[in-house]
């Protein structure tokens, strides 16, 4: 009786001790990284085509708007969100405790009844270090689905940049295969009345025929932009959200590049991930080094003899004479050196990125406003001047039809690099790990 009173003490003892570490809730603190990086919320579930809370799409579909929807919908970034369940199963593994293992050796003739209960002791000293190590892992997963959740919101306002300017290229193209069309009849006229020759009217036929392929390039254009965007947001064939972008004026700076760049490498995600990352190393590090003491408690029972019951204490120890698991540790070292290379890469990229789009996107700002300043506005006036030359019998149509024509060129190239900026705009975005933000808005 006093070996079953033994052996269910050290049951016991082993129950209690082997409930898994606390886990922290990781999916809230995700959430709200996200929602400050980009101004929406995700959803962790099975993408099903819909709209998130709060956001109606009957006015059109807004940048912002679009973040939200693809946070919600999009099936690749849920394929990111299963990380954080495996690695929270490896934190599992790691707080549980090694079973007992009961050895049982049956009476047959002569032989006496043997039981021999063995137990690592090991794992006393080991699961504290192999929790440390996979609660870092787990920490750097859902920092890393953060940054997920970052470069899709990249992905997305990129998207929507090349489809709202395909669908002012489209527009604009229909503009010019107009104007280019009534120079082509204008031109056909005066070669019937035999005042300009065949060659100015083969030109402008050529024009005009061009410009009519132009247009069904553009409207091919718009619906390669439309489904990429379509993709990214989760929605069906059917839905028509993507029919009307809704546009809005970003601002004119997120803040200096010194200011970017220090909350960058403060806060941004990844670059967190990358600490955590050496953390854990250091860990499994220690945890390699603990390896080394193995040590089994041994409670071993015979059967009754007439002296009575016998059973008694016993251990196993490893003795590490020849193996000392230089392996795993060299290794654990390995990858702590690795992880700490990769921490000061990352740094690096980061500030090429952020300074690299700052410029990108002071250059397409002052693109923009020199272009719509010193070439858009003076053929506005141009087209002024032609028309009420016109109209007033001093010049022929034809010189305005061609003064249009250079204005919808340049009206193109003012929405390519308003394009540019905001495409611009969302990579200083994703550099700086936050939302820059909306005029009238609060993200």
């Amino acid at each position: 009786m006093r070996a079953y009173a033994a052996l269910a003490a050290v049951l016991t003892s082993v129950a209690v001790t082997s409930c898994a570490p606390a886990m922290a809730p990781v999916e809230t603190q995700v959430i709200d990284d996200i929602r400050t990086g980009t101004g929406a919320s995700p959803r962790f579930g099975a993408p099903a085509p819909g709209v998130p809370p709060g956001v109606r799409l009957e006015d059109g579909l807004s940048r912002e708007d679009a973040v939200a929807v693809a946070l919600w919908n999009n099936a690749a970034f849920q394929v990111h969100v299963t990380q954080l369940g495996f690695a929270r199963a490896d934190l599992v593994e790691a707080g549980m405790i090694s079973n007992p293992v009961l050895a049982l050796l049956l009476p047959v003739g002569p032989k006496q009844l043997e039981a021999a209960v063995r137990w690592p002791l090991e794992m006393l000293w080991e699961r504290p270090r192999r929790v440390e190590a996979a609660t870092h892992a787990l920490e750097s997963s859902a920092h890393g689905l953060v940054q997920t959740g970052l470069d899709l919101a990249l992905a997305v306002r990129v998207a929507f940049a090349d489809l709202a300017l395909a669908t002012d290229r489209q527009t604009l193209a229909e503009e010019s295969a107009a104007t280019l069309a009534r120079i082509d009849k204008f031109t056909q006229s005066r070669l019937a009345a035999g005042d300009i020759a065949e060659l100015d009217a083969r030109a402008a036929r050529v024009d005009a025929t061009r410009s009519v392929q132009e247009v069904e390039r553009a409207g091919h254009d718009v619906t390669v932009a439309r489904e990429r965007l379509r993709l990214l947001l989760g929605l069906t064939a059917e839905d028509g959200a993507l029919s009307k972008l809704e546009r809005t004026e970003g601002p004119e700076k997120c803040g200096t590049t010194r200011e970017l760049l220090i909350r960058a490498l403060a806060a941004r995600p990844d670059v967190r991930a990358a600490e955590l990352a050496i953390d854990a190393a250091a860990a499994r590090l220690g945890w390699e080094e603990s390896k080394v003491l193995q040590f089994t408690a041994v409670l071993d029972a015979n059967g009754q003899r007439p002296g009575g019951f016998e059973w008694g204490p016993g251990l196993e120890v490893f003795i590490p004479i020849f193996s000392r698991n230089q392996g795993p540790q060299l290794r654990a070292e390995t990858e702590l050196t690795r992880a700490s290379a990769f921490y000061v890469q990352l740094q690096q990229q980061v500030g090429l990125d952020l300074r690299e789009a700052m410029a990108q996107f002071e250059q397409a700002s002052q693109s923009r406003v020199t272009w719509s300043s010193r070439i858009v506005a003076p053929l506005q006036a141009n087209v002024a001047d032609a028309e009420k030359l016109f109209a007033a019998g001093e010049s022929t149509y034809l010189v305005v039809l061609e003064n249009a024509r250079r204005l919808i060129d340049a009206r193109l190239r003012a929405q390519e690099f308003a394009a540019d900026r905001e495409r611009a705009r969302a990579r200083v975005e994703r550099a700086a790990g936050m939302a820059c933000p909306v005029p009238g808005g609060t993200s």
